[in-house]
């Protein structure tokens, strides 16, 4: 068993790994659906907007199934930007890891650097992989909380590949990384989780879709 595999198992609740997995999966998934549904999407200008809306999607996901797990948890959505609906980057709080997800294009990819995923490196750097928790907030601090980036991505906008990586604290490897595509769903109501999801991706894509055709027409529209 790898490093990370070894402190995933031991100190983190066990459904997480496939809780994000099935996220970023259900995330595409709908985006597979809205693309093909709506044809606007298909011009060749509005591919600018998939990334944008892949992004937010990902996001709502982690949220609403992270939710119903009963995984014990914290979200936090902070901005990268100093204007007012500036780009946001989502940080998860569960019991043995702070999590931020990222879109890169290979499995093994480093994803591009960022202030707040170079700050959040440096907790990796007073972190011992051999600690243990016996809950979110007792035994893992802003010292000692080891930082992981959630990392997924695939050619042509189609999903390939989900992994969990332990960055080192200059963002130049990893010190370790796990895949987790095909990682098992442990949840009780897995069919009214969709549901629930698909009414709420709905509504989001909707939002995200009138938020990016005006960032597109101002020129600062993110893929």
């Amino acid at each position: 068993m790898s490093t990370l595999s070894n402190h995933m198992s031991q100190c983190c609740d066990p459904r997480l790994p496939g809780i994000l997995s099935f996220s970023i999966k259900e995330a595409y998934r709908f985006l597979d659906e809205l693309t093909k549904k709506e044809t606007l999407f298909l011009q060749p200008e509005m591919k600018k907007t998939w990334g944008y809306l892949r992004n937010g999607l990902v996001d709502v996901a982690l949220k609403q199934i992270l939710e119903s797990s009963n995984i014990e948890y914290e979200i936090a959505d902070k901005t990268t930007s100093k204007y007012k609906n500036g780009n946001t980057y989502l940080m998860i709080e569960a019991k043995g890891a702070i999590i931020t997800p990222a879109k890169v294009s290979s499995a093994k990819a480093i994803p591009k650097k960022a202030i707040y995923r170079d700050k959040g490196c440096v907790l990796n750097k007073n972190y011992n992989l051999f600690d243990d928790s016996d809950d979110l907030n007792y035994g893992y601090d802003d010292e000692s909380v080891p930082f992981l980036i959630l990392t997924y991505g695939g050619a042509n906008h189609e999903l390939k590949f989900v992994s969990l990586g332990l960055p080192d604290t200059e963002m130049g490897d990893w010190v370790d990384i796990i895949d987790i595509t095909n990682t098992p769903v442990l949840l009780s109501n897995p069919k009214e989780v969709i549901s629930d999801l698909q009414l709420t991706f709905t509504e989001k894509a909707e939002e995200i879709m009138r938020s990016g055709e005006n960032e597109e027409a101002s020129g600062t529209i993110q893929s």
